[in-house]
């Protein structure tokens, strides 16, 4: 499946959400829709608009912006969301989980790394110049 294509658009805020999403500058766009978003990091779309690789990049299930992404974006608790790669990883067609890091700083760096990459940190994040933000609309 394909992700839609991240759309230009003016410049993001930090997300009201009690996150913000950040990507690797080599994708596309300033702002994302939150049911793609939320294909990415369930796995249903692998790949953005553009048809390069998206490589989500998740938070410890502890993580309180972890429970703010998954409640906003993912529309399910935490709990919800493990059941559900639970379930994907041992199923007919096993997926594995995006890759689950432990805090900001964490996320930060595979995603400045990556292309195509795509992770979420807390509003008061100090953001590298390797990561940009987008807005996540409706």
């Amino acid at each position: 499946m394909v992700a839609a294509a991240i759309l230009q658009c003016a410049t993001p805020s930090p997300a009201a959400d009690g996150f913000v999403v950040i990507v690797n500058p080599s994708v596309a766009g300033a702002s994302v829709h939150r049911k793609d978003l939320a294909a990415v990091f369930l796995k249903k779309a692998l790949r953005w608009g553009d048809r390069t690789e998206a490589l989500p990049v998740d938070q410890s299930g502890a993580s309180p912006v972890r429970e703010a992404f998954s409640e906003s974006v993912l529309q399910m608790p935490v709990s919800t969301v493990l059941q559900y790669w639970q379930k994907r990883m041992f199923g007919v067609t096993p997926l594995r989980p995006p890759v689950l890091k432990a805090s900001d700083a964490e996320v930060i760096a595979p995603v400045a790394k990556t292309p195509g990459a795509v992770g979420y940190v807390s509003p008061g994040a100090a953001l590298s110049g390797g990561v940009k933000t987008v807005r996540v609309v409706d």
